[in-house]
């Protein structure tokens, strides 16, 4: 598997192991696998490069990026990932200012 992390693929080859894996219930298209790596080339998970093949064709390689992408200070704050968000108001039983997450990331 580490092997086929540093491995460059094209849309053919992911729509394959997809299915492969079964983990999409329905049958994908090469487009909608290609929306899918386009995502991830613009999140910074996957990088894509392009070759030339037969008769000058340009061709989409893709392959896995093995460091998380920076991710942006509003992402990091702590109500972003808290599943009590839409409970908290100021004042209230859970709230910015009783919130040992906020409390912690403000020191840090």
């Amino acid at each position: 598997m580490a092997a086929q992390r540093n491995m460059m693929v094209d849309i053919k080859q992911v729509k394959n192991f997809i299915s492969q894996l079964g983990i999409s219930k329905v049958e994908l298209e090469e487009e909608e696998v290609k929306q899918i790596l386009e995502s991830l080339v613009f999140d910074g998970f996957v990088c894509r490069t392009y070759t030339l093949g037969e008769g000058g064709k340009r061709m989409t390689f893709y392959r896995a990026i093995k460091h998380q992408p920076l991710t942006s200070g509003v992402s990091r704050v702590p109500c972003g990932v808290c599943p009590l968000t839409t409970q908290c108001t100021p004042g209230g039983l859970v709230s910015p200012s009783s919130c040992k997450y906020m409390k912690e990331w403000l020191e840090f």
